[in-house]
């Protein structure tokens, strides 16, 4: 990060010179006289207001950010005239490529058109009338705690990249801020489930936090969208379908179904990224897919884990004593997932050949 030395303006004579002159009614308006473009953007649909797509014209574009940034390491938004001595806020990434996704914009203006409030959509009072039994009602406690530390990682992964990420690019950098706005409701509303239905919060365990540090640890922004917004949310994609799918009450249906709704937009983004990043740099498919095999190894150990396998099983039968004969739908669960997670690989250009993920899976079923 470059040095940048701090003006004492307090004591400095020539900010109070002119600012005396200012007061005395001697305006500086000369950045009035800028040669800059002008552009009069209207809704191109009125139903959904002025978007950052109705916006994307001339000098504003994205269309225009090079693949490396080198004019402009300060605040200032995109188009805007740039001075000299503006000071550098230490961006490390500057190629468009490391984040950049085509459909960023759109997810943004999506994330917020579609944005609910579980507080009040959740109908709260169809956990106090439960349709199940308690040993029920305690998997699904143990479940919502798994997809707490879920969503809160999924909120960490932007949070701990967007502030390296250059200013010219930033309607990537709004969709990074709805992605950890959205993250951040879907823990509050699974731990609020959790806690609501009377048996408290469930317990952590390793093979979870493993598979979650995995991905947080990601050494850089692309392994980190990889195998967050592709694995990790298709993760919690399928199991918020099946929870939709076995639930009795009507709580855990809306849960369910805006908790789809939100990881899925994730989901496109990442493939989108992957997509982008490897039409210009082709070369770092390996590095992607070996760490994406990594994760996916931590991945086999959750879904291995005595106290995840249970979980699901008891959920699935609808009780203790059908829990056993719900294992070969679990199976098939599972299969879903590294079924749609391959298909995922596949089309943002990342596939494997010795998936981990496949290999248990396979393992599981016989």
């Amino acid at each position: 990060m470059a040095y940048y030395a701090r003006d004492d303006f307090f004591n400095n004579p020539d900010v109070l010179e002119r600012s005396v002159k200012i007061l005395k009614g001697n305006l500086a308006l000369e950045w009035m006289s800028l040669d800059l473009e002008r552009s009069k953007c209207r809704p191109s649909q009125s139903r959904r207001g002025l978007t950052l797509a109705d916006t994307n014209v001339g000098r504003y574009a994205w269309d225009q950010i090079p693949e490396k940034i080198r004019h402009n390491y300060s605040m200032a938004p995109r188009g805007a005239i740039l001075p000299p001595g503006l000071p550098h806020l230490g961006y490390d990434i500057n190629r468009k490529s490391e984040v950049w996704s085509e459909n960023a914009p759109a997810l943004y203006e999506e994330s917020k058109s579609r944005h609910w409030i579980p507080s009040r959509q959740v109908p709260w009072e169809a956990v106090e009338k439960p349709a199940h039994s308690d040993e029920f009602e305690r998997a699904l406690a143990q479940l919502y705690t798994d997809l707490t530390s879920m969503a809160t990682v999924l909120g960490d992964i932007p949070s701990k990249w967007v502030w390296r990420i250059n200013q010219e690019l930033v309607e990537l950098k709004m969709w990074q801020c709805t992605q950890m706005f959205d993250a951040a409701q879907l823990a509050d509303v699974f731990r609020k489930r959790a806690i609501a239905g009377g048996t408290g919060l469930g317990r952590d365990h390793a093979p979870l936090g493993e598979l979650m540090k995995s991905v947080f640890d990601s050494s850089t922004y692309p392994c980190a969208s990889a195998s967050g917004y592709l694995l990790l949310c298709g993760l919690l994609q399928i199991l918020l379908r099946h929870l939709g799918a076995v639930s009795t009450n009507a709580a855990d249906e809306t849960i369910a179904r805006f908790g789809v709704q939100d990881v899925s937009r994730s989901i496109s983004y990442g493939i989108g990224h992957m997509r982008y990043l490897l039409s210009q740099r082709p070369h770092e498919a390996k590095a992607i897919e070996g760490h994406l095999d990594e994760v996916e190894n931590t991945a086999v150990g959750l879904l291995s884990a005595p106290i995840f396998v249970s979980t699901l099983a008891l959920l699935t039968g609808g009780s203790r004593a059908a829990a056993g004969a719900a294992i070969p739908r679990v199976a098939a669960l599972y299969r879903r997932f590294a079924d749609e997670h391959a298909a995922r690989r596949r089309a943002a250009g990342i596939a494997s050949d010795k998936s981990p993920l496949e290999a248990f899976v396979r393992e599981f079923e016989a």
